[in-house]
């Protein structure tokens, strides 16, 4: 195996993004007067579809006890709505542009406004690695970037689905590396394969950075590199788990100011088996007490950071008798009515009632970041701006 630290292969890997595939125009330029530089946020979507029943209720609680236990530090938004299109691919491209998204439910399309990251690294000129978003779900290779003319690739954000490095992992690394004897490269093999069958939508992976695909001698370090913690003795039993490995090293390579982290392993519920959807929501809730951990212990980031935490879409409600939890597509409230979690910098304590929704994260991400918005459908969260 190649012999690369962690943070040897980051590094390799952020100067050959950055030299390699973009323009010498593309790096950071000199922040707005009045931006404060050192915010940061990280938005994460509690995701894959997860209803109140099973969260933040007397009965759910025992589900979450990293949320519950870090719920009296933040502001709880009890009342987050989705008033779009129910599929995941529309519900986080809503929540990363302020407008309600209507495009290929898979993917094959980019969002039609301009997201988050495009506002943020157009407005305060920053640079390519200071906006990531790192993703399960394999169908969020466009999310990173819209197609308006006048944002798009060249202000996109870094975007890795770490799923879908396992595959290059299984089919290009482990099948041909003889440094490892027959038996524990089986062994890997079968560990990782069943990692990549864990989530609903199957395998298949891309990475873009700016709109362009990377370097094939990047992609290549970088999946030896992933090999090296799969055989380590934290490797990850789940696509949420080596997202969140990923969004880890980001931090503390990169210390982006803005990341999307998109779990997506409670999708599981798609196979109609409620005990492996509750465990899918407790890991979920492991990681995202694992993320804040990282950030209170990450010099870069402790008492500068914004976390929000809100889950994309509900699913059907018990009374759905066609459906239940396995889907999130009859429209009923316990689709669309969801949390929201803020914590960190620039949180007070306490519970909010008045209804929110799903675009006001951009509007309120914006003001955070220093970007100026067009006229968007979302509206800042006051209660996060004071």
């Amino acid at each position: 195996m190649l012999s690369l630290s962690k943070r040897q292969f980051l590094r390799l890997a952020g100067l050959a993004i950055a030299d390699r595939i973009l323009p010498r125009w593309l790096w950071a330029r000199p922040a707005e007067p009045g931006v404060d530089k050192n915010r940061k946020l990280i938005i994460v979507t509690f995701g894959g579809g997860v209803r109140y029943a099973e969260t933040f209720t007397p009965e759910g609680l025992k589900n979450i006890p990293r949320l519950a236990g870090l719920k009296p530090r933040g502001l709880f938004f009890q009342n987050c709505f989705n008033k779009g299109v129910l599929s995941h691919y529309n519900s986080t491209a809503s929540i990363l542009t302020g407008q309600w998204q209507r495009v290929d439910d898979f993917g094959f399309e980019r969002p039609s406004s301009a997201t988050i990251f495009e506002y943020y690294r157009k407005a305060t000129g920053a640079g390519p690695m200071d906006a990531w978003a790192i993703c399960t779900n394999k169908s969020f290779a466009s999310i990173a970037s819209s197609g308006e003319r006048d944002w798009g690739e060249n202000y996109s954000a870094n975007l890795v689905l770490p799923k879908q490095l396992l595959l290059e992992a299984v089919e290009g690394v482990i099948k041909r590396d003889l440094n490892q004897g027959v038996a524990n490269r089986e062994n890997v093999l079968r560990q990782l394969e069943g990692i990549l069958n864990a989530g609903y939508e199957g395998v298949g992976w891309t990475i873009f950075q700016g709109g362009k695909e990377l370097n094939q001698q990047v992609k290549e370090t970088l999946t030896r590199s992933l090999v090296g913690y799969i055989y380590g003795p934290e490797a990850p039993n789940s696509g949420d788990e080596l997202t969140y490995f990923i969004t880890q090293e980001v931090m503390r390579e990169f210390a982006p100011r803005l990341i999307l982290v998109n779990f997506w392993d409670m999708d599981v519920a798609h196979w109609g088996a409620y005990s492996l959807y509750l465990q899918a929501i407790t890991k979920t809730d492991r990681l995202c007490g694992m993320l804040w951990n990282e950030i209170q212990s990450n010099p870069r980031y402790k008492d500068q950071t914004t976390l929000l935490i809100v889950p994309e879409l509900g699913r059907d409600g018990d009374m759905n008798t066609a459906n239940g939890f396995l889907n999130h597509r009859s429209g009923d409230p316990s689709c669309r009515h969801v949390w929201m979690l803020a914590l960190g910098a620039g949180v007070s304590a306490g519970e909010i009632e008045r209804p929110i929704s799903h675009v006001d994260v951009c509007a309120t991400a914006a003001d955070m970041l220093g970007a100026k918005l067009p006229e968007i459908s979302g509206q800042p969260v006051r209660e996060l701006l004071s």
